[in-house]
């Protein structure tokens, strides 16, 4: 198992090993969900409801799936 840092105070955090048909429906999510967020940036009440500024959400819409 990978484990990633997070910040300053480099905390390790273990990463899953995903099966290739997990790993495919986890892209297809993100995929997903980016595009729905896509359509959610001409609607500054909605995001606002999310806790999103304009430019959070377009930085994330624009992230590959892999990502």
């Amino acid at each position: 198992m990978d484990t990633i840092s997070l910040g300053a105070r480099r905390k390790s955090v273990p990463i899953p090993r995903l099966g290739p048909v997990a790993l495919l429906g986890l892209w297809l999510a993100r995929a997903r969900s980016r595009r729905q967020l896509r359509l959610l940036l001409t609607n500054p009440h909605v995001l606002a409801d999310l806790g999103l500024t304009r430019d959070e959400a377009d930085l994330e819409s624009i992230k590959p799936f892999w990502r």
